[in-house]
């Protein structure tokens, strides 16, 4: 019995030292969500990456993962991605965008999408279109994004006067991103756009610093922001895209077998997120009015009214901003998808 046991201890040491020696790099893999893998579809994301890659490299590659901000804010992170002091990142490709390449603002325009699916077939990165784009951010940012994720439909609440239609934001302090096509929605229906860190949101709603918000479902609930907020209106006027951003640089450096096994591990992670964050929103919906939320959803009218307010008006800002050759490709592209 006591030469079996020695034997299973030399095997696991000698796996281990084998293991160790085969590691050629450790990556940081950073997100603000919270560390829920089975309820968030960031965190989903990130352990089947580091579960994929640290698989299909046979062990050569190594995730550590910082859930829950850890790392900083999204703003932070894409500081720290140009840097290249995190590996890979999963944050908005709105803050991005504010930040670095304002072009890539055009994802965020109001009412573009009607589905995940739809999102998911306009923004990958395997047709022409979004590949040149992605190329060209990575040529002037140092960064690259290696897909766009659809992390939900974003909904608004209010802590005491609900909205039905566009008349009803004005007058109201709505709390948005650093995102201008956020922003320009917000003026666009009446509303003060008021950008607060998300690190922030929760007592800025709490104090009365700003009167609402707009968030996917999930982040709603898993926030607790039902908790400082009365109304939720299901609007679903944007798509909160997250990319999944790495330091071009390093990506380069590395041989042809590890860059597929990123893009192929990347590939896996993504039928997480889509998943995970599908049936998250439909079980969020049924908790937020379990915990006192008044939900309502506009009526075929309604929305119209929302579209009139804003789509024209924020599309005419992007061509002034992007260029209209630009805008009118993009809007192309998601016609050709949606065929």
């Amino acid at each position: 019995m006591k030469s079996i046991l020695l034997a299973i201890v030399v095997s696991a040491a000698m796996f281990i030292a084998a293991t160790a020696s085969a590691q050629e790099y450790t990556i940081k893999y950073s997100f603000a969500d919270v560390d829920q893998p089975g309820e968030n579809a960031a965190a989903a994301h990130a352990y089947v990456f580091k579960d994929a890659l640290e698989r299909l490299s046979g062990g050569r590659m190594k995730v550590d993962l910082f859930p829950n901000g850890q790392l900083g804010d999204a703003k932070s992170m894409a500081q720290q991605i140009r840097r290249g002091t995190i590996g890979v990142a999963s944050f908005s490709s709105g803050v991005f965008a504010s930040l670095y390449y304002p072009k890539l603002g055009v994802l965020d325009l109001p009412f573009l999408y009607s589905t995940r699916a739809q999102m998911v077939d306009v923004l990958s990165t395997d047709n022409d279109y979004m590949k040149t784009l992605v190329d060209d951010i990575a040529a002037e940012t140092g960064v690259r994004i290696l897909s766009f994720e659809p992390y939900g439909f974003r909904n608004f609440t209010t802590a005491s006067k609900e909205v039905r239609e566009p008349a009803d934001f004005v007058g109201l302090k709505m709390r948005t991103q650093e995102i201008v096509p956020h922003q320009e929605m917000m003026r666009a229906l009446g509303a003060t756009p008021t950008p607060i860190p998300f690190m922030e949101l929760y007592s800025s709603l709490q104090t009365g610093v700003v009167d609402g918000e707009e968030n996917p479902l999930a982040t709603i609930l898993q926030q607790k922001f039902y908790q400082v907020q009365k109304h939720l209106t299901l609007s679903g006027h944007l798509m909160t895209i997250a990319g999944i951003f790495v330091n071009e640089k390093w990506y380069q450096s590395l041989p042809d077998d590890l860059k597929a096994a990123v893009v192929a591990a990347n590939r896996e992670a993504s039928l997480a997120y889509a998943g995970i964050g599908a049936i998250q929103d439909v079980l969020a919906l049924k908790a937020l009015q379990e915990n006192g939320m008044q939900v309502y959803a506009p009526t075929p009218e309604q929305m119209a009214k929302f579209r009139e307010a804003t789509s024209g008006v924020v599309r005419g800002w992007a061509e002034k901003e992007y260029g209209k050759e630009f805008v009118d490709g993009f809007f192309a592209r998601v016609e050709a998808a949606s065929k």
